[in-house]
C-alpha cells in the first residue's frame, strides 16, 4: 500500500516529462545520488551512485558495484519513457472566438484518444525560457488546475453522436481558456498566456517578469485529475499518464533499493517515445551510448573491455501492455492475453517490434520464477497492428540482449487510464531483484 501511495503522488506531480524527471532528480538527491553533467569530466568511484539529465526530460541513473572494475561483467539496464500523449501549445496560442471566448491553439502530441479529453478539468504545464539579465533561464511551470476545458457538443446539436463522430484536432479539440476576448480592449486576448506565465514566474521566483521576458516555451495541456483507487476492493488504479510513468516509478524504486553485485545498474528514462524517439533526448539518439561510454571512460575502461561489457549485458525495456478488455475480449490474442492484477507482462512480437526472443524471455521467466513474481505474456491479435516501444531503438545504439516487459492496463492512451493496483508491486519487486544481481 505504501508503494501505491508513492506511485499516486508521483503520477499526480509528474504532469509532463519535465516534471517527472525533476521529481526523479529530487528523489535521487535525497537518496545520496550525485548529479553529473555531460559538459564536465566525470570522476567515478566503486560503490558510487550517479545520474545525468539531458534536456530536462530524459535521465540516466547508474550504480557502480563495490567489486573490482576488472570483475564487472556488464550492464543491467532498465529502460522506460517519461512522456505521454497530450496537447502541445503552439507558439502563438490565443484564438478569439465569437467575440467572447478565448481558446488555446494546440496540436496533438502522440497518438491520442481524442474523445477521452472532452469535458475534463485541464491544466497547462511544461517549461518556460525567460530572459534573465545576460543569460537565459529555464523554469518549470504548472498553472492552476482546471484552468481550461475542451467542451463537447450537446447531443441536441448532434443527434448521431452515439453512432460515432470524427473529431478534428484543429477545430473540435481546442481548450477553452477564458471569456476575455479581443473586443474587450481593457483585457485583450492576445498575449494572455505570456502574461499568466510572467505572473506565475514572478510570484515563484520573486523577480519581476513581464510578458516580454517570455522568450519561448514547451507547454502542454494536461489532464489534472488525480490518481485514484477504484473497484469493489479498490483493486484498480485510475490515473492520467499511467503509461509509462508507472514503469518509470518501478524502475526508480528498484534502482534506489538495488545492490549490484558484479554488474553496473543503469536506469534509462527517455523522452519522446510517443512521437518516435528521434530527438536528442529520445531512445533513438546517442544519449544512451554517450553515457555508457562516459561511464567506461570515468572508470578507465578501454574499448575492448567496454565491448565485452556490452556483450555480457541485459536490458529490460519497460512499457505497458494491453490487458484483455472486459467488453472487447475479441480484440485480444486468443491465448496470449494478460489481465489486470495477474502479474508483470512479457511482450512478444513476430515482426520484432518488441525485443523479446527465446533467450531473453527465458532470462525474465527464470528471474520471476526464482523470486515468486507472477508473469503473464502478451502478443498482438494477428489481424490488429500493435505499437512499438523503445527497446530495439536503444539496442541499435548499444547492442545487448533485451526483453520487453510492462504492466497490464486498459484504455491505453486515454486521458484517464485504468490498471491493476497489485501489478505495480510485482514490477517493483522485479526491478529490485534485477538490480541486485
Amino acid at each position: 500500500m505504501k508503494a501505491i501511495k508513492r506511485l499516486m503522488e508521483f503520477l499526480d506531480n509528474s504532469v509532463t516529462s519535465y516534471h517527472a524527471i525533476d521529481n526523479m532528480k529530487k528523489r535521487f538527491l535525497d537518496e545520496g545520488f550525485v548529479e553529473l553533467s555531460e559538459k564536465e569530466a566525470w570522476h567515478l568511484e566503486k560503490g558510487g551512485s550517479y545520474f545525468v539529465i539531458r534536456n530536462g526530460s530524459s535521465l540516466i541513473a547508474f550504480k557502480i558495484p563495490e567489486c573490482e572494475i576488472s570483475a564487472v561483467k556488464g550492464w543491467h539496464v532498465y529502460a522506460a519513457h517519461s512522456d505521454s500523449p497530450a496537447f502541445k501549445i503552439k507558439e502563438t496560442p490565443e484564438i478569439p472566438k465569437e467575440g467572447v471566448y478565448v481558446s488555446i491553439n494546440t496540436e496533438k502530441y502522440g497518438s491520442m484518444m481524442l474523445s477521452t479529453w472532452l469535458d475534463r478539468p485541464l491544466t497547462i504545464a511544461g517549461r518556460v525560457c525567460v530572459e534573465n539579465e545576460a543569460e537565459i533561464a529555464t523554469h518549470l511551470v504548472r498553472l492552476k488546475d482546471n484552468i481550461c476545458v475542451i467542451p463537447s457538443l450537446a447531443i441536441h446539436m448532434n443527434r448521431d453522436i452515439n453512432n460515432g463522430m470524427a473529431l478534428s484536432a484543429q477545430w473540435d479539440m481546442l481548450p477553452l481558456l477564458s471569456t476575455i476576448c479581443q473586443e474587450n480592449r481593457a483585457k485583450p486576448s492576445r498575449g494572455i498566456l505570456n502574461k499568466i506565465l510572467a505572473k506565475t514566474l514572478s510570484e515563484r521566483t520573486g523577480r519581476n517578469y513581464s510578458a516580454q521576458d517570455i522568450l519561448s516555451y514547451d507547454l502542454y495541456v494536461e489532464n489534472c485529475e488525480k490518481a485514484v483507487l477504484a473497484g469493489l476492493e479498490y483493486e484498480f488504479i485510475m490515473s492520467p499518464r499511467y503509461d509509462d510513468l508507472a514503469c518509470v516509478f518501478a524502475g526508480l524504486e528498484g534502482m534506489i533499493a538495488g545492490k549490484p553485485d558484479c554488474y553496473i545498474d543503469v536506469l534509462a528514462v527517455f523522452d519522446n517515445e510517443e512521437v518516435g524517439s528521434l530527438t536528442r533526448q529520445g531512445a533513438d539518439s546517442t544519449f544512451f551510448r554517450d553515457i555508457l561510454e562516459t561511464i567506461a571512460e570515468g572508470l578507465s575502461v578501454d574499448r575492448a573491455m567496454f565491448r565485452r561489457w556490452n556483450a555480457g549485458s541485459f536490458m529490460l525495456s519497460a512499457d505497458n501492455a494491453h490487458a484483455c478488455h472486459p467488453n472487447q475480449g475479441g480484440k485480444a490474442d486468443p491465448t496470449n492475453r494478460p489481465y489486470l492484477n495477474k502479474g508483470v507482462v512479457l511482450k512478444y512480437h513476430g515482426g520484432q517490434q518488441y525485443a523479446t526472443d527465446a533467450c531473453s524471455a527465458a532470462y525474465v521467466k527464470n528471474l520471476c520464477r526464482k523470486n515468486n513474481i507472477p508473469l503473464q505474456v502478451y502478443a498482438n491479435h494477428s489481424d490488429i497492428p500493435g505499437g512499438r516501444t523503445l527497446g530495439n531503438l536503444v539496442m541499435a545504439q548499444v547492442s545487448m540482449e533485451a526483453a520487453d516487459i510492462g504492466l497490464p492496463q486498459l484504455a491505453m492512451h486515454s486521458a484517464y487510464e485504468t490498471a491493476g493496483a497489485k501489478d505495480i508491486g510485482y514490477l517493483i519487486h522485479l526491478a529490485k531483484c534485477y538490480f541486485t544481481l
